[in-house]
């Protein structure tokens, strides 16, 4: 799971169903908006199919009241399938145009994406050019969400870490979105901060919608050559299509 590119943390602990009972009896609604309409959401993925799995539902809804949202790629995802040569290249120009679809399935086409292009499964080790760019980038009253820094991947972590060392600098609201948390862990579970999690939730059609931006990350989603298994399996894909998403405030 550590090695360079991987994200996959082996079967889930729990079904997806068994999280969404639980979650509903033990997570509070977040009692207001998480970015108010004046406010810019600054997304920090750390691969090309994150800011799907993280916020769709969120990044739906505040373009719905006509926020403003700005991408950071923190890598261009080229080693999930641990390739070299120029089959990195080539996945490099894939991820990057799922990415596009993805956003333009959710009908955010238009929002910016900034790449930082930080090597995939090495920004523990660029962390301190990741804090560089954001330092520079952000701008008082930003919303910063990024990925959890207890989730799991290493890239995923950092991104969590650096992040939260820059809103607190900077003074900034930072939610953080568990990705694989769901995956190693169990309803419940000790290490986890509860009450800190908070929960929104999203009609319909941004739901469906999410889904389908998800889709459009075939290079996840398909076995991977040699006979491995996707990157994304059965599990994260369903709960792509949970009717809420949750933070950490």
């Amino acid at each position: 799971m550590h090695r360079r590119g991987a994200r996959r943390i082996g079967v889930p602990h729990a079904p997806p169903t068994a999280w969404q009972c639980w979650l509903q009896d033990h997570v509070r609604p977040a009692g207001q908006p998480l970015v108010r309409a004046h406010e810019r959401l600054v997304v920090l993925a750390p691969h090309p199919d994150d800011e799907v799995l993280a916020c769709a539902l969120l990044m739906q809804q505040h373009a719905a009241r006509g926020g403003a949202l700005h991408i950071l790629g923190a890598t261009d995802g080229e080693a999930s399938h641990g390739e070299e040569g120029a089959l990195v290249q080539q996945l490099q120009q894939a991820r990057c145009a799922e990415r596009r679809e993805g956003l333009a399935r959710l009908g955010l086409g238009q929002v910016p994406v900034t790449p930082l292009h930080l090597p995939d499964g090495g920004v523990s080790g660029a962390g301190a050019r990741l804090h560089a760019l954001l330092m520079q980038f952000l701008r008082p009253g930003d919303v910063l969400l990024t990925t959890w820094r207890l989730d799991g991947p290493p890239d995923h972590e950092c991104c969590g870490r650096v992040a939260c060392d820059v809103a607190r600098r900077l003074g900034l609201r930072l939610l953080q979105a568990p990705v694989w948390m769901w995956h190693w862990a169990e309803p419940g579970c000790a290490r986890i901060d509860w009450p800190a999690l908070r929960s929104i939730g999203a009609p319909r059609q941004a739901v469906e919608a999410k889904a389908w931006a998800l889709q459009a990350h075939r290079s996840q989603l398909l076995p991977r050559p040699g006979g491995r298994p996707p990157v994304l399996d059965a599990a994260i894909v369903e709960r792509a299509g949970w009717a809420r998403e949750y933070f950490f405030l």
